[in-house]
């Protein structure tokens, strides 16, 4: 195969259950990368929750984070696509979701900020200090407002999956959005058009490269529209079925290194 270009999704697919890279998929990372093929983290996490072990790889050169809302290159620190959500949507929709006693994280130029200490310590702990801690912010929706930058993605959560879905309902009027209902207890609200694949076709673009030299690996149903525009599109052991079957290859589970798995029998 003439793979130029691979695409990576971060969390239940490049690090494991525990949320840790491990050592033997950081070097076939970089196995990749040595062989002249850009190695693409594809996330929806922010910039600055990438996680550690990548950020010293030297080979690292064009990140998308937020579910696609933003892509970076990396080395020259400019944004090479970007989607965002207005401000004053941005207000309107955590202002509904403030209403609802709903915890709320915002990823605003590269940075994560919450409205709960306890969101924002777990969210450091459990992530391994991927995340930068930053100041809690109780009203975001003044925050938002005063601070007057677009937002890359808005999450909400709540143990309550009742109040998520009545919440869905409220922000399915924002036509421009895009909404992700998680059974795990969230719900992701990024711009219509921030999606893996479109940013991933723009990235491409900008690199003069094909979609049919792209390897693709992810697990959830955020990497579908990169897994369906990519030339070799493979899917995690731990995806669902949905995404198995559009994949030309299936690896084992990210708990079993599947990226690394995927990288040295499919592609090196």
């Amino acid at each position: 195969m003439d793979i130029k270009l691979l695409a990576v999704d971060m969390d239940e697919t490049a690090v494991n259950s525990r949320h840790r890279m491990t050592n033997e998929t950081k070097e076939a990372l970089e196995a990749a990368a040595e062989k002249g093929v850009f190695v693409v983290p594809v996330t929806g996490r922010c910039l600055e929750g990438l996680p550690t072990k990548l950020r010293g790889m030297e080979q690292l050169n064009y990140i998308i984070t937020s579910n696609g809302a933003k892509v970076y290159d990396w080395k020259n620190k400019t944004v090479i696509y970007r989607k965002l959500i207005p401000v004053h949507t941005a207000c309107e929709v955590i202002g509904i979701c403030q209403e609802s006693g709903l915890g709320i994280a915002i990823h605003c130029e590269g940075k994560c900020y919450d409205n709960s200490k306890v969101q924002a310590a777990y969210r450091y702990l459990v992530y391994h200090r991927d995340f930068k801690a930053h100041p809690v912010i109780e009203n975001l929706e003044e925050w938002v407002r005063e601070n007057g930058k677009p937002l890359e993605k808005i999450q909400v959560f709540s143990r309550r999956q009742t109040v998520l879905e009545n919440v869905r309902e409220k922000l399915e009027n924002f036509e421009t959005l895009e909404l992700a209902l998680s059974t795990s207890g969230y719900i992701e609200i990024t711009h219509r058009e921030a999606r893996k694949g479109q940013a991933l076709v723009q990235l491409c673009g900008h690199l003069g490269i094909s979609m049919e030299q792209v390897m693709a690996i992810g697990d959830n149903a955020n990497d579908y529209s990169m897994l369906s525009k990519a030339g070799y599109p493979v899917a995690m052991g731990n995806a669902g079925e949905d995404l198995k079957k559009i994949a030309k290859a299936v690896t084992v589970s990210n708990d079993e290194n599947g990226v690394a798995y995927a990288i040295y029998n499919y592609l090196l």
